[in-house]
């Protein structure tokens, strides 16, 4: 049986087209999840960061400014830790 150089190409090329298609889909798959995991973690950050500058202004309106000064601080280094918590992961 002789087999053609043409059929061979044919039957090479779908193969390799075939894995690489499901080497996409497995890969966007992946992708999805870390793009959401992503977004997650970018909204919690900015949620704990808006509520942290709430308190802030609260305590500055309640209790003056200099008495809140130490908690903005505090508040600004947590921000800081968040940030870099979510670059890490």
């Amino acid at each position: 049986m002789q087999i053609n150089i043409k059929t061979s190409f044919i039957a090479l090329m779908a193969t390799t087209l075939m894995g690489i298609y499901f080497v996409n889909i497995s890969h966007a798959d992946e992708t999805v999840k870390e793009k959401a995991t992503e977004m997650g973690n970018d909204t919690t950050r900015a949620v704990r960061k808006g509520v942290r500058k709430v308190k802030d202004e609260t305590c500055k309106m309640v209790n003056g400014k200099m008495e809140c000064a130490a908690k903005k601080v505090k508040h600004k280094m947590q921000n800081a830790g968040d940030k870099v918590k979510d670059a890490v992961d």
